[in-house]
């Protein structure tokens, strides 16, 4: 491998160079939206563009350029057209979540406002009606716990679209908006954690005559998935325990939230399993797991799913209660899984479930914790992303799924070249993100 200072100019160069082909919003919409640039889900083909959406829509490319232009002020106009034009979409034509919706155009302004300043009208206009969705959400969740029901569904709690994710975007509004924004999603922020507290101090529910976890998911199940327990950071257990972890560190608490993180981490305790690479937790528990008592085989470790988006989880738990034995395993499982990832198991470069996610889980790790032996690790993550990069692609990478007819051109962020770049920009520069674009992850 070639020396870092080279390295890190390699990456810098791939960051520049995918930033000036995703510099214009029409192109970028049309390029996305050829019409095989899709997923064929079995009876269900679905574009990877929407306009709305933070994983591949206007949004998720803000965040790119907002994270560029808190250094490079020439940027600013990229992420105001982008900004512009998911305003343009029409804000109400999605649920409400941090991945789609006003949310994610929210949370891209946020973001734009905290690298280089401006947006308060519209932020201020789009919590007015965040907040109130929020409160209303986080009330049917918490009546749902006190009833004695399983959660049902992850869209009711997790990351991408449930209380996780929009708890996520109140707390970067309490934390960095300012004290006019403070006052209006405070309220909202604590309705979030509290709903989310009743949910993980719940007792054990009762579901077609047998005991299953409160966390128990039976509805929305699709291509072949049984009823489970979720544990991954994505759509898993873990969305809530970061965010409730996070908050905790950022002065916001409700009662019970601490007992809430123990109980959440207790169930992780549960069914932690060691092997050759260290601690790892399954993707989740199904029916057949609960009775056997026995997990599935280490599967693929990414952000969404796996021992490297878990242990981020553990690692911000540990932090919070100052657990030390949760920051230490969190920190031998981040190893396992970086150790253990292969071209084999990870098939792309993007941050959902590639290697710029294992990068940025890496990298932020080692800069939170200062532990150097993060960084040959960082480097060859690194070295991975960089390697991805394809000159003949439209946006410089291009993703592969077993489900789509040809590797899609994908520009935005969860999967898509914005998000890589990000994840190269932190490598390049040396330094934590200068905007808070990677809290959409719920790793900080």
């Amino acid at each position: 491998m070639t020396d870092r200072p080279t390295h890190r100019e390699r990456a810098a160069e791939v960051v520049r160079e995918v930033a000036d082909r995703l510099a214009d919003p029409e192109d970028v919409a049309g390029t996305a939206q050829a019409p095989d640039n899709l997923l064929r889900y079995p009876g269900n083909p679905q574009p990877v563009w929407n306009p709305l959406l933070l994983s591949d829509g206007y949004p998720g490319v803000a965040l790119l350029f907002a994270e560029l232009a808190a250094q490079e002020p020439e940027m600013r106009g990229r992420a105001h057209a982008y900004l512009t034009a998911g305003l343009a979409s029409g804000i109400a034509l999605l649920p409400q979540s941090l991945y789609g919706g006003m949310v994610a155009l929210a949370f891209a302004g946020h973001t734009a406002a905290t690298g280089f300043g401006g947006y308060g009208t519209m932020l201020a206009g789009l919590d007015a009606h965040i907040t109130g969705h929020a409160r209303g959400r986080a009330r049917e969740d918490r009546e749902r716990a006190l009833a004695g029901r399983p959660v049902g569904a992850w869209t009711r709690y997790d990351v991408l679209d449930g209380t996780a994710g929009v708890g996520r975007y109140l707390l970067a509004r309490y934390e960095h908006g300012g004290e006019e924004a403070r006052a209006t999603v405070e309220p909202a922020l604590r309705d979030v954690l509290e709903s989310l507290v009743a949910t993980a101090t719940a007792d054990d529910v009762e579901w077609e005559g047998v005991r299953r976890p409160v966390w128990w998911i039976t509805e929305g199940l699709e291509y072949g998935l049984d009823e489970h327990v979720n544990l991954g950071l994505a759509h898993g257990v873990c969305g809530p325990l970061a965010l409730l972890s996070l908050a905790w560190r950022a002065g916001v608490r409700v009662d019970r939230q601490d007992e809430a993180i123990e109980r959440m981490m207790g169930l992780l305790t549960r069914w932690r399993v060691t092997d050759g690479t260290g601690p790892r937790w399954p993707h989740l528990m199904n029916r057949e797991h609960l009775a056997s008592g026995q997990p599935h085989g280490r599967g693929r470790d990414s952000w969404c799913y796996g021992a490297a988006g878990t242990a981020r989880a553990v690692y911000l738990a540990g932090a919070a209660l100052d657990r030390a034995d949760w920051r230490e395993e969190a920190h031998t499982a981040l190893h396992g899984a970086l150790s253990a990832a292969t071209e084999k198991g990870t098939v792309d470069s993007a941050l959902c479930h590639g290697w710029a996610g294992l990068l940025h889980l890496a990298q932020r790790t080692e800069q939170d914790s200062g532990d150097p032996a993060y960084r040959p690790l960082v480097d060859d993550l690194a070295g991975r992303v960089v390697e991805g990069f394809d000159p003949e692609a439209p946006f410089g990478y291009r993703y592969h799924h077993h489900l789509a007819p040809r590797d899609l051109d994908r520009p935005g962020f969860l999967e898509g070249a914005a998000g890589i770049a990000l994840a190269l920009h932190s490598y390049a520069t040396g330094q934590p993100p200068a905007t808070s674009w990677d809290g959409a992850l719920l790793i900080r």
